[in-house]
């Protein structure tokens, strides 16, 4: 009897021996796991709501003069959206049909051809003067004929016609017998007469040069060119949505804007996510799958990360010739002459940043518009 208590008591103590171990170990490994799976919670303040969105420009320079659809609405491809207060009046067009018309009888004109002046040479005689070596009385009318020859060889002296030894001659032949005042019969004993060449110019008829043609013809061009684009602004005055989906409007009635603005965007309500920015430590924590809560309109709601972007700023991105390069949403105002392509991947797109995508409830009953914010939390175990 006494045998059977002492083995009792030896079993009692081998089991507390083995089982003290046991729940250290334990213990110990419990803690160690608590210690290494310890929950983190990562809070993302500035994630917005976006999607695939087209954005509506405007055509033509003018003034939003109504809206059609309210924000937020549903609408069909083909629906106006918008109607407009162009800058194009009639008066600005018929003053470009006026240039039209006016291009068009330069051309006319230009292709009579057009009188000019050309230089044409011509010799003509002088007559001879009196001897100097036997002088002789002058009538009055001598007198005034070596008068005018003097005169006329000082212009041709001047012209290069006749030498300074001629026209010294003439002039001294002037003034000898104006001196002598003796005005009777002329002499018989005369020189020989001058002949001299002189350029005159006449009217002659030319065709138009081929340049001078050819530019008229470009005129009339620009000119056509210049009214029809002022008539199509004139039709310009509605905006069609180019796709089905819900109409974001970014700017309001009565804005002034320039052709390429964009005045709405339409997304699809169906393709709609959080996006945010982070930093490359949380980016690589956060695996895709992972659970996430935020906060959206008023209603808490669950979704989980879809896509992670890394950044692909130094990555060839593949280009196509006569395209603008890819321009965040937020730059749209600062950038209006950019017009997105709907076939443009995301993945081509120029990034810097390491975003992260998470996943909105498909059914929804509040409103989700493209950039509303939306505080995210993360539970990573």
């Amino acid at each position: 009897m006494e045998t059977e208590n002492i083995t009792s008591k030896v079993k009692h103590w081998l089991i507390l021996i083995f089982a003290i171990p046991m729940i250290s170990g334990a213990a110990i490994g419990y803690g160690a796991f608590k210690t290494n799976h310890q929950v983190t919670e990562i809070q993302i303040p500035n994630a917005k709501v976006t999607g695939t969105m087209i954005f509506v420009r405007s055509l033509v320079d003018g003034k939003v003069s109504e809206f059609l659809f309210n924000d937020g609405e549903e609408i069909k491809v083909g629906d106006v959206i918008a109607r407009l207060e162009v800058n194009v009046n009639e008066e600005t067009i018929a003053q470009l049909e006026d240039t039209v018309a006016l291009a068009k009888e330069n051309l006319e004109v230009l292709k009579q051809g057009q009188i000019v002046k050309v230089p044409v040479k011509k010799v003509r005689m002088i007559p001879a003067a009196p001897s100097t070596s036997t002088p002789a009385p002058q009538t009055n009318s001598e007198l005034a004929a070596l008068q005018e020859r003097a005169e006329r060889m000082q212009e041709l002296f001047e012209m290069g016609a006749v030498s300074k030894k001629q026209m010294d001659a003439a002039v001294a032949a002037y003034e000898k017998a104006k001196a002598s005042g003796n005005y009777s019969a002329p002499s018989a004993a005369r020189s020989e007469p001058t002949y001299v060449e002189e350029i005159e110019y006449v009217d002659q008829w030319q065709p138009t040069p081929a340049p001078a043609i050819q530019n008229a013809e470009n005129a009339i061009k620009q000119a056509e060119l210049s009214l029809k684009v002022a008539q199509q602004k004139a039709q310009e005055t509605e905006i069609i949505a180019p796709v089905d989906g819900t109409i974001y409007y970014i700017m309001e009635t009565d804005t002034e804007l320039t052709a390429g603005n964009s005045i709405a965007r339409i997304g699809d309500s169906n393709e709609l996510w959080l996006e945010a920015e982070v930093s490359e430590d949380i980016f690589n924590k956060v695996t895709l799958g992972l659970p996430a809560d935020y906060v959206l309109d008023g209603r808490n709601l669950a979704g989980t990360v879809i896509e992670k972007v890394e950044p692909n700023i130094n990555k060839e991105i593949p280009a196509e010739e006569n395209t603008s390069a890819w321009l965040p949403p937020t730059d749209e105002n600062e950038h209006p002459e950019y017009i997105p392509k709907t076939n443009e991947s995301p993945d081509q797109r120029p990034n810097d940043k390491y975003i992260l995508k998470f996943s909105i409830p498909a059914e929804r009953d509040f409103e989700c518009k493209p950039n509303s914010m939306a505080e995210v939390k993360i539970k990573i175990y």
